[in-house]
Formats: structure tokens, sequence, C-alpha cells
């Protein structure tokens, strides 16, 4: 009797398994569900695509001017550097130091729309 009840669990326990996953966004193939493939057609030539990348290659830098590193920390931002020249306090690195200061100060169309955000 106990061979049966087993051999009925299994049966059951196997008819289940695959409505288990049935809704984990992949199909039996493993591809998702809902991803299309469109070709975009570039501009550039493949030559042109090639020179971006060794030059890249040789100087790794993004265009927020972070430098990648093949290390765990993956990029390094730069960093401000100051030295007193002529008695004074002058940047010696080459980030821009012109960008306007952040406001604190809200027009009444932004208190309304942090308002309506926030707002659960």
């Amino acid at each position: 009797m106990s061979i049966r009840k087993t051999i009925v669990t299994l049966t059951l326990v196997s008819a289940a398994i695959p409505a288990a996953f049935a809704n984990n966004g992949t199909t039996w193939t493993g591809e998702q569900q809902g991803f299309e493939m469109h070709n975009t057609p570039s501009t550039k030539s493949r030559t042109e695509v090639q020179q971006e990348l060794q030059a890249f290659r040789k100087n790794p830098v993004t265009a927020e001017g972070d430098k990648i590193v093949n290390t765990e920390i993956g990029f390094i931002s730069p960093k401000h550097s100051y030295a007193f020249q002529g008695g004074t306090l002058v940047h010696t690195d080459s980030l821009a130091h012109d960008t306007p200061k952040p406001s604190l100060a809200m027009t009444d169309a932004e208190k309304r729309l942090q308002r309506g955000l926030y707002r659960h």
C-alpha cells in the first residue's frame, strides 16, 4: 500500500512542478517573453567604430570624466585639487568650476509636484 501512495504522490508532485514555474517571465527555451530584436542602422562605418574602441582602450575615460579601471572599484572619479599660488588658494584640476550652485528655493509648481509625489 505504501508503494501505491508513493507513486501517486510522485505523480502529483511531477504534475505540479511546471505550474510552480509558469509565471517566472521566461519560456521553456529560456527566452524572455515580450522582448523583440530590432535592427538599428548606424551612421558610422565598422572602421570608425573600431577606431573609437581602440582610442577608448588607450584612454578609458567616460563622458563624465570617470576613469574605468580593472579592479573591484570599477571606476575612479576625478577629484578637485587646490594649491596656494601667490598667497591665494587656486584650483589645479581640469574640472569645470563654473557650474551654478544648487538652489534650495522651490517654485510653487515644484512644491505642488513634490507634495503630489510623496503623498500616499
